[in-house]
């Protein structure tokens, strides 16, 4: 079933365009209920499991590579309150949160997260805004909201700042799940795993893989 979403079209174009301010009033607006909203099972972001399922993608490829992990700093673009570093931090030397949303990040430092700091700034400017880390992830669909050209760029940025040996883990709406599941946003660009990998390579990535069947509604891309 599809969902037919007031507004929708207005923010696919704001993403489309990149209009920074009207994408962080959106996002600041959702702030303090963030973290709340995120605890329902009737959130559209955990269907499927999916912010689970992603916290575990993450966590075994930490454990894969520990003592590099241990050396290194992390990097969370699209941070919002916080979340995932807050689950993966006590692996790496450091880490940082980077969001449009001055909101988003006010919510995330009042947390006090241990070797955490956070900051306000466009993912798109990511190998200006922070030292390179080890690994960079991004929870929250950013490739789906910004498309495939702008996806590109995004990837081509995360990769540029990544530490030698590094690698990023970013998720995507599955264009092959698309029908199975009730929240079908229309505002966003659902991939396949093919299409996503081939984006990753044009963004200069060579080992490049994706974790998820073909019936998960969002699919994970690693790439380093």
């Amino acid at each position: 079933m599809k969902e037919t979403v007031a507004g929708s079209g207005d923010r696919r174009e704001i993403y489309a365009h990149r209009e920074l301010a009207a994408i962080a009033a959106r996002w600041d607006a959702r702030a303090d209920s963030w973290d709340h909203a995120l605890e329902g099972s009737d959130c559209p972001l955990n269907q499927d499991g999916a912010y689970r399922r992603f916290i575990e993608v993450v966590q075994r490829r930490i454990a894969r590579h520990k003592e590099f992990c241990a050396g290194q700093g992390i990097i969370d673009v699209g941070c919002g309150t916080g979340l995932v570093l807050s689950q993966v931090i006590g692996a790496f030397a450091w880490g940082t949160g980077i969001d449009i949303s001055r909101e988003m990040v006010r919510v995330a430092e009042a947390k006090n997260l241990a070797k955490c700091s956070f900051l306000v700034g466009d993912c798109f400017a990511l190998p200006t805004l922070s030292s390179k880390a080890g690994l960079i992830v991004s929870r929250g669909v950013l490739l789906s909201h910004y498309g495939r050209e702008h996806g590109v760029a995004l990837l081509k940025a995360a990769r540029a700042g990544l530490a030698p040996g590094g690698f990023v883990i970013f998720d995507f709406l599955n264009e092959g799940a698309r029908t199975r599941y009730q929240h079908v946003p229309e505002n966003k660009t659902w991939f396949t795993g093919e299409t996503v990998k081939t984006m990753a390579r044009d963004a200069g990535f060579f080992a490049v893989s994706i974790s998820g069947g073909p019936n998960r509604r969002v699919l994970i891309l690693i790439a380093g």
